[in-house]
């Protein structure tokens, strides 16, 4: 028995200003929310038993409790005493709604993901739907809880100057969580292209700020180039985001990132993505295209992997894995899976490499995935390159292992969108077997009934 998304088309948010409108319900506050910045001031996590948190629910404080303890974790690569300013959002929450009512959202999908009964198991017991019970009320927590966010957070888009555009951006960054945390599919691309507004109307981040502001605003950065590589249509917003702007911002979002993939890897993504959206909507400059696309390749190819990945100076501690033969395999596994989606994106690509380029990356990818183990910090960071892996090989072994890997995956990190890309590398495999002259995974991915963002 599997527990679908709680996604429901009528809850989606649409970004366009005058086009908002709220549920029957007047019950929420919104008229106090002040204009809060990030200050690291704000102790690191509030005492949920305080008067600060008295007029609350038991059950929005548990939830609330989970995020800094259960979720907060998660959102760094090594959780470090003092060194996590995710947990500093609830003293936030209390003067902002939405940003309380996102964090109870993300925190209930991850619970009720943690109580999943082990669906793997072939033999059914008697009381196995009873087994359901606690995740499905923890769902139907997230769901309530999902509908006041979605509707507070259209009213703070509104009036963006009293609510302020970081804490809007940290609600939207936190609902992207939420759907991944969900499947992955569905509200997040709608979301997504909010962020993107929200990012094009703020200033380059090319220096360090408050960490939590760093994170969150990397966060949003590393989500939206992901997003694109696997959307069907780019956000409008992605329109917005100036190049240049969006280059010197990846690579500061690289920086605080708790992906440990190197920033020109992460651009090159971005603008494969570009060039894949162009190419399905204009069949003209089909060489120009092809000559582009041969550039990428070639600066994801050439890059120095090795260098980068001793260039840790200015990353946050904890935030990011530090440790250089972690960073040099997961740095190569990035380069190699971007490779592989260049050739994808743009086929005529393939035409300039030489015959067996497609197979050494895939067995390259292999290798440095093997080096990344459960034990080390970067095998909860390196989702993407590892569903990339499972697209690309046909190998019934190596499907094997690649399915095992991310089953082990979503039980370290039990969040939907690893269920979803097993999901859909089984579909992958399934339309490959019926597929003699060679399949196009990419195609199937950009789907809109498939696709789903993996970061």
């Amino acid at each position: 028995m599997e527990m679908d998304g709680f996604y429901s088309q009528s809850w989606e948010v649409v970004w366009q200003k005058d086009t908002f409108t709220g549920p029957g319900s007047s019950i929420i506050n919104i008229n106090y929310v002040p204009n809060l910045d990030f200050d690291d001031s704000v102790p690191l996590s509030g005492n949920l038993t305080d008067p600060l948190f008295s007029d609350m629910s038991s059950s929005d404080r548990y939830y609330l409790s989970y995020f800094a303890n259960g979720l907060c974790p998660q959102l760094v690569a090594i959780d470090l005493p003092g060194h996590n300013p995710f947990p500093r959002l609830l003293p936030m929450g209390y003067c902002s709604p939405v940003l309380q009512y996102t964090m109870i959202t993300a925190a209930a999908l991850h619970m009720s993901n943690v109580l999943r009964p082990d669906t793997d198991k072939s033999l059914v017991t008697p009381h196995h739907a009873s087994n359901w019970d606690p995740s499905r009320r923890a769902m139907l927590d997230a769901l309530a809880a999902k509908q006041k966010a979605l509707y507070l957070l259209r009213m703070a888009f509104q009036d963006l100057d009293i609510h302020g555009r970081d804490m809007v951006l940290t609600a939207a960054m936190l609902l992207v969580t939420a759907d991944m945390i969900d499947s992955g599919k569905h509200g997040s691309k709608a979301h997504l292209d909010g962020i993107g507004w929200l990012l094009s109307y703020a200033q380059p981040a090319t220096s360090v700020g408050e960490m939590l502001k760093d994170f969150v605003i990397s966060d949003c950065y590393i989500f939206y180039v992901f997003a694109l590589t696997f959307m069907d249509q780019i956000p409008q917003s992605s329109l917005a985001l100036n190049t240049t702007i969006a280059s010197s911002a990846i690579h500061y979002a690289a920086r605080n990132s708790f992906i440990c993939c190197p920033a020109e890897i992460l651009q090159i993504l971005w603008s494969t993505a570009i060039i894949l959206q162009k190419q399905s909507t204009n069949n003209d400059g089909a060489d120009r295209m092809a000559a582009k696309g041969l550039e990428l390749f070639m600066g994801a190819m050439t890059f120095n992997v090795e260098s980068w990945s001793r260039n840790i100076q200015q990353v946050p501690l904890g935030r990011q894995v530090t440790d250089i033969s972690s960073r040099i395999h997961t740095g190569y596994t990035h380069q190699m899976a971007c490779c592989l989606y260049i050739i994808y994106a743009i086929p005529s690509v393939k035409s300039f490499l030489p015959e067996n380029t497609e197979q050494d990356l895939e067995q390259g990818l292999i290798f440095h995935l093997r080096h990344i183990t459960d034990k080390d910090p970067n095998f909860k960071t390196s989702f993407w390159p590892t569903f990339i892996a499972g697209a690309q090989t046909s190998d019934p072994s190596q499907q094997a292992w690649i399915m095992n890997r991310m089953k082990r995956q979503s039980r370290l990190f039990p969040w939907g969108f690893l269920y979803t890309a097993m999901e859909t590398l089984e579909l992958i495999w399934r339309e490959r077997a019926n597929a003699p002259d060679g399949l196009n995974w990419l195609e199937i991915l950009r789907s809109p009934e498939v696709s789903f963002l993996i970061v």
